[in-house]
């Protein structure tokens, strides 16, 4: 009887042994993960730093709304965009969960499947318009103002440099804001693999560089640009995101007479000379326009860009300086066209080369035209 009642003991030890070996394991499954993000803007041809979403903007808003597994029905919010305390703040310091963070933490609920989308930098401009069910098919971006969205104009290149800024647009004192959307996650598995939610933002509003270059065969003149600008193109405009590409989800329109896109120097600034590379004269332009543009379509004779300069030619105290104004319509009466309209999520550059022709002189004469002569005769008189 001892013996049976050891062998007992032994297996309730067992038993419990094995029961907390569970419990722990049930336990260590259920610690509650953070819910973290990482992010991209759309791919192009430019440097790898460009891509990440903290080379344009250090911010963003992002609504959520979790499903449960257990019935579908909508459990409730998990981030309200609209709220100024769920903004997403990068720190290239923090490490947890990631350098995208917020407070306070959410966590990933196994029970559920999740729904994300998001706006960058913030939700002041372009709202979602279903808060409270993010996965809902009807839900998309739009502009958060009825009378939607005016620029300023602002250009970057307040100094002409040899290259595109791409960063300033930011939405501070007055600087026009580049508005970028996420591609919506939807079903996304809380029980799924630990991974940071992937989002993937595209720009939404088109972009527009002019750029001026020297032809090299006057690296003798100087040429000095005083002023840049392009005139006629609609400021303001109301959103609703396309379901298609091949559309846009922007209504235009003109809501200031004055809006332009400018550069101006009462000094101006002289154009480089070309530069000999293996041979050959590589032209060095410099940028003066780089501005956001309310995607829109072209009319005839309405948008048009404005250069005027001045050509200074001859040496040592011997030159000539002359002023010239150039106008160039982006579509006009004859059907030329420069652009056809701006696309969101294109950028756009239109490279301008100065190439003067010299006045030269020949001359000829008319040769003179014979009058038939008039003959008469000299009689001395007696």
């Amino acid at each position: 009887m001892k013996k049976s009642y050891l062998i007992i003991a032994s297996a309730a030890i067992l038993a419990s042994c094995a029961q907390n070996e569970t419990l722990n394991e049930i336990v260590k499954e259920e610690t509650p993960t953070v819910i973290g993000f990482n992010t991209i803007s759309d791919k192009a041809t430019r440097a790898a730093s460009e891509i990440d979403l903290e080379y344009y903007h250090q911010t963003f808003a992002v609504w959520s709304t979790k499903q449960s597994k257990n019935d579908e029905t909508i459990i409730q919010k998990v981030f309200d965009g609209n709220d100024a305390a769920d903004l997403v703040t990068f720190d290239s310091v923090k490490q947890s969960p990631n350098h995208w963070t917020y407070s306070p933490y959410r966590y990933w609920d196994k029970q559920a499947v999740y729904a994300f989308v998001a706006v960058a930098p913030n939700s002041d401009i372009i709202t979602f318009n279903k808060p409270e069910n993010v996965g809902d098919n009807a839900g998309t971006y739009v502009t958060a103002d009825a009378a939607g969205y005016t620029l300023t104009g602002q250009n970057l290149q307040t100094t002409p440099t040899a290259a595109e800024i791409r960063v300033g647009f930011n939405g501070v004192d007055g600087n026009d804001t580049d508005l970028m959307t996420a591609a919506k996650i939807e079903q996304r598995d809380g029980a799924a693999k630990l991974e940071d939610v992937a989002l993937n933002f595209k720009h939404i509003l088109a972009k527009l560089n002019i750029s001026i270059a020297k032809d090299p065969i006057y690296n003798n003149v100087k040429v000095v640009i005083r002023d840049v600008k392009v005139t006629g193109l609609d400021d303001n405009g109301a959103y609703t995101e396309a379901t298609t590409g091949d559309v846009s989800g922007w209504t235009s329109s003109k809501v200031n007479a004055a809006y332009q896109l400018s550069w101006a120097n009462a000094n101006g600034v002289e154009l480089p000379n070309s530069e000999l590379v293996n041979g050959n004269d590589v032209i060095k332009p410099l940028y003066f326009i780089e501005s956001l543009v309310m995607p829109q379509s072209i009319e005839e004779d309405v948008e048009k860009l404005v250069i005027n300069y001045t050509i200074v030619s001859g040496t040592d105290g011997n030159t000539h300086e002359e002023d010239y104004n150039y106008v160039l319509s982006f579509k006009d009466a004859e059907g030329n066209k420069v652009f056809e309209n701006f696309k969101e999520k294109n950028n756009y550059t239109l490279k301008m080369t100065v190439r003067p022709n010299v006045i030269t002189f020949d001359a000829t004469t008319d040769l003179w035209t014979d009058i038939d002569p008039v003959e008469r005769d000299i009689v001395p008189e007696l």
